[in-house]
C-alpha cells in the first residue's frame, strides 16, 4: 500500500456526511418526530466520527530477515548481473498505531508531496529497508527519515479529520431538524387537503442496534406512533430568555452589597420581576405537576419554561435539583434553567464541578457548547421518559457574604 497516496480525504469525508444524512433521510417518520432529538443527534456524532491515527511511536520495534534481491533493485555501483538474484539482509520496522486504519490510505487536502509502500493491518503498519553496505548509521537515517514524513503527513490527515468531528454535531442537528421540518410541513399540507389521511403501518416498532465497526453504539428508541403536535418554545426565544436571566446576574453580581445576604425567594422575585416585562405570564412558586417551580413561563394551558433558583451546596444537591427541575417538565423537547448562586469565597472551584456533576446525572444526554463563563448548556431526558428531551441551562452567578 502507498501510504496516504490511495484517496482523496476530502472527498471521504464528504461521503461520510452524504451517508450521514441519507440514514437520517431514511427515518420512519414518526419515529424520528418521537426520538429524543438530543440522543439521536449523540447517536450520529459517535456512529459518524472519525478516529484519527495515533502512532506509537514509543512502541515500535525492529525485525530481520534474509531476502533474495533482484539485481534491478541494486545501488548502480554493485558489481551485480541483470536478471538475477542476490541475498540481502532486510530490516523490517514495525510501528503500531490506534484509530481508524482506511485513514492511512487518504491524501489530505494540505500535504507533503511524498509517499513509499508500507505493509498495514489494523493495527500496525511496517515497512523495509534493505541493508545494503552494513552501515547502521545509513540503515538509521533512512528509518528515521521515513518516519517522520509519515508522522509529518499523519498531523495533516489528523487536523483535516479532527476539523470534521468538530463540525458533525451541528451537521447532524441541522439534518435531523431539517428533516423533522420537512416531514411537519409536509403533514400540515396533506391535513389542509380535507380528505382523510392514512398513515403507514408497515413500519416496525423498535429500531435495531446497528453493527458498527470499532464502536459500540446504542441508537435510541422510539414509538412509530402518530402522536399529536406539542407546543414548543423557539430556541431564539429560549435564548433570549437566559439572555435577560444571564443580565440580570450580572448586573446583582455588580452590586454585592445589595444582593450578598438576600435569600432565594427574594432573589428568584428580582428574576421575575425583570422577566414579567417581557412575558405575559410569569409567576414564581407556581404549582406545576409534581410540585413548585421557582419561575415558570406559561403559554395558554401549557408550560413555556421552567427554572429553579438555588444556593449552591455541593454536587449531590445540585443533581437533586436537576431532578426536581426535570419533574416539572412534560413537553417533548422541553426547556428549562436553573439558576446557581454561589455564595463560596471562590468561583472557579464551584464551575470545575458542575459539568462533571451534571453527567453523573442518570438523565443526562450530552454537554453543549458553553455560551460564557459560568453559564453552561446541557441536554437531558425526563425522568420517566427518555424519548422526551430537556435542554437546560445552568447559570452561575457570584455572590459572596458581604
Amino acid at each position: 500500500m502507498r501510504i496516504f497516496a490511495e484517496g482523496d480525504l476530502g472527498s471521504a469525508i464528504a461521503g461520510q456526511l452524504a451517508t450521514m444524512r441519507r440514514e437520517v433521510d431514511a427515518e420512519p417518520e414518526n419515529k424520528l418526530l418521537n426520538m429524543n432529538e438530543a440522543e439521536y443527534i449523540e447517536y450520529l456524532v459517535q456512529k459518524y466520527s472519525i478516529q484519527p491515527i495515533v502512532f506509537l511511536w514509543d512502541e515500535k520495534y525492529a525485525s530481520g530477515r534474509d531476502e533474495m534481491i533482484s539485481a534491478e533493485q541494486f545501488p548502480f555501483d554493485f558489481n551485480v548481473y541483470a536478471g538475477k538474484s542476490y541475498p540481502k539482509q532486510v530490516i523490517t520496522y514495525h510501528i503500531p498505531f490506534t484509530g481508524e486504519a482506511d485513514l492511512l490510505k487518504m491524501t489530505p487536502s494540505t500535504r507533503i508531496l511524498w509517499s513509499t509502500d508500507v505493509n498495514a493491518t489494523d493495527d500496525s503498519i511496517s515497512f523495509d529497508i534493505i541493508n545494503w553496505r552494513d552501515d547502521r548509521e545509513q540503515i538509521n537515517r533512512e528509518a528515521e527519515s521515513i518516519i517522520q514524513k509519515i508522522h509529518e503527513q499523519n498531523e495533516h490527515v489528523t487536523r483535516e479529520v479532527e476539523q470534521f468531528n468538530t463540525d458533525l454535531p451541528a451537521a447532524a442537528q441541522s439534518a435531523v431538524q431539517s428533516r423533522k421540518q420537512q416531514i411537519l410541513k409536509q403533514s400540515n399540507l396533506l391535513e389542509s387537503l380535507g380528505v382523510p389521511v392514512k398513515k403507514s403501518e408497515s413500519t416496525p416498532e423498535t429500531f435495531a442496534i446497528p453493527t458498527v465497526k470499532k464502536k459500540f453504539i446504542i441508537k435510541p428508541t422510539a414509538p412509530d406512533v402518530v402522536t399529536p403536535p406539542e407546543p414548543a418554545l423557539d430556541n431564539s426565544l429560549y435564548r433570549e430568555i437566559l439572555r435577560i436571566c444571564r443580565s440580570t446576574g450580572i448586573e446583582m453580581e455588580r452590586h454585592p452589597s445589595i444582593y450578598a445576604d438576600k435569600d432565594e425567594e427574594t432573589l428568584r422575585d428580582h428574576f421575575i420581576m425583570v422577566l414579567s416585562p417581557h412575558f405575559d405570564s410569569v409567576t414564581g412558586e407556581t404549582f406545576n405537576k409534581t410540585g413548585k417551580t421557582d419561575v415558570l413561563i406559561r403559554h395558554e394551558s401549557a408550560n413555556v419554561f421552567v427554572a429553579e433558583c438555588k444556593f449552591w451546596s455541593g454536587p449531590k444537591a445540585f443533581q437533586k435539583t436537576i431532578s426536581q427541575a426535570l419533574g416539572y417538565l412534560t413537553w417533548r423537547d422541553s426547556k428549562a434553567a436553573i439558576i446557581l448562586f454561589v455564595r463560596n469565597k471562590e468561583l472557579g472551584p464551584v464551575l470545575e464541578q458542575i459539568e462533571p456533576a451534571a453527567a453523573e446525572h442518570p438523565c443526562f444526554v450530552s454537554s453543549a457548547p458553553q455560551n460564557d463563563e459560568g453559564w453552561f448548556n446541557f441536554n437531558f431526558h425526563l425522568l420517566d421518559d427518555s424519548t422526551r428531551g430537556v435542554r437546560l441551562a445552568v447559570l452561575c452567578f457570584h455572590l459572596p457574604p458581604g
